[in-house]
């Protein structure tokens, strides 16, 4: 009887994966602001790849099918195991090269994850790298993962650098201080002549109300050579960076969480982009695939901003348009390519014009 009982569960769960793999959409219609220009579409995401595994529901099927939407010219995405990339690699219908991919050396899981930069394919890459930001696997010198492409445009050869710095406070934040200090001096080693023909992507870990993020745009007293950052939503929508306007809200706030639900248009201007809640569950999730976060991220607003895409001051990049998908969006909820069940964060897409 059990061996029976053990036969139907598995006939079940093939029948169920085949029926979610199949429900996957074609992307919508609609492309976010921007469509039709003649700049650099570059979209982050953080994936929580290790959720990834097409049991029940297929979030490789799902995050093609908003590739497509988006039509993103340089793909960046963090918390990426490798079959994830290869999925965004395969799977849309837009083709994409992998350009950089560097996994986290502190990451105890058997398939890390890391970092990733995917070209849509008839875009030149030139160059490329990764190495690691920090010294060891112990706070406060934290090391993680910082990767980038050169990518060829008709005014010449641009840089696009991805990371994922270190979340939480203490010595976790000690640890993402000094990311941030390295990230910045290389980056200012790398351009020597000073042409700011690059940006800094990904999810940051630093809210606009943090020292963090300050130490990120204006660099340390004194300077590091660098000069300032500029955050290109903020630009798009300069309200974003007023904590009064747009300040982080707690997860036990229920009033703030109230208010952001109540508000599409406050969500949509402060462009929030994570804050859900991440299942914790290693052998329920990651193991079983046995995951209920989407079920309260349904029902929940993302409340934090942490995913930037950052560019030099004074350089010759401007910012065309930026986008954040929100649950007023009418493809908010496609079946297969709900937001809400592809990841714990949400992408932040921003069009660029490189003078």
């Amino acid at each position: 009887m059990g061996r029976i009982r053990w036969v139907r569960g598995l006939v079940l769960a093939a029948v169920v994966t085949a029926i979610a793999a199949a429900c996957a959409p074609p992307p919508p219609p609609e492309v976010p602001p921007g469509s039709g220009h003649d700049g650099l579409r570059v979209m982050t995401y953080n994936l929580l790849g290790a959720q990834a595994d097409a049991q029940v529901f297929s979030e490789h099927a799902g995050w093609a099918a908003r590739v497509d939407q988006l039509q993103p010219d340089v793909l960046v995405v963090q918390e990426a195991q490798t079959e994830d990339v290869s999925a965004l690699r395969d799977l849309p219908a837009t083709d994409y090269v992998l350009a950089a991919y560097q996994t986290w050396a502190c990451d105890l899981k058997p398939n890390r994850e890391g970092v990733a930069i995917l070209v849509r394919a008839g875009l030149d890459v030139v160059d490329s790298g990764a190495r690691h930001l920090g010294a060891s696997c112990i706070d406060p010198t934290m090391r993680r993962v910082l990767v980038w492409a050169d990518v060829q445009l008709a005014t010449g050869p641009f840089r696009v650098y991805s990371t994922h710095l270190t979340a939480g406070g203490g010595a976790a934040e000690a640890s993402r201080r000094a990311q941030i200090e390295e990230l910045r001096r290389f980056a200012a080693e790398q351009d020597p002549t000073g042409a700011r023909r690059w940006v800094v992507t990904g999810d940051l870990n630093v809210t606009p109300e943090s020292s963090d993020y300050r130490l990120l745009l204006d660099g340390p007293p004194g300077g590091d050579g660098t000069g300032p950052l500029v955050d290109t939503f903020v630009e798009s929508s300069p309200a974003a960076g007023d904590p009064l306007v747009c300040p982080s809200v707690a997860d036990d706030d229920v009033a703030g969480m109230q208010l952001l639900l109540a508000s599409p248009g406050l969500v949509r201007t402060c462009g929030y982009t994570a804050g859900w809640p991440k299942d914790d569950n290693w052998i329920g999730c990651d193991l079983l695939s046995l995951c209920t976060s989407w079920e309260r991220r349904r029902d929940l607003s993302v409340r934090i901003r942490i995913d930037d895409v950052l560019r030099p001051a004074g350089g010759p990049v401007e910012v065309l348009a930026a986008h954040v998908p929100n649950r007023a969006d009418p493809d908010w909820a496609a079946p297969g390519a709900e937001w809400f069940r592809l990841s714990d964060h949400l992408p932040y897409v921003v069009d660029l014009a490189v003078g």
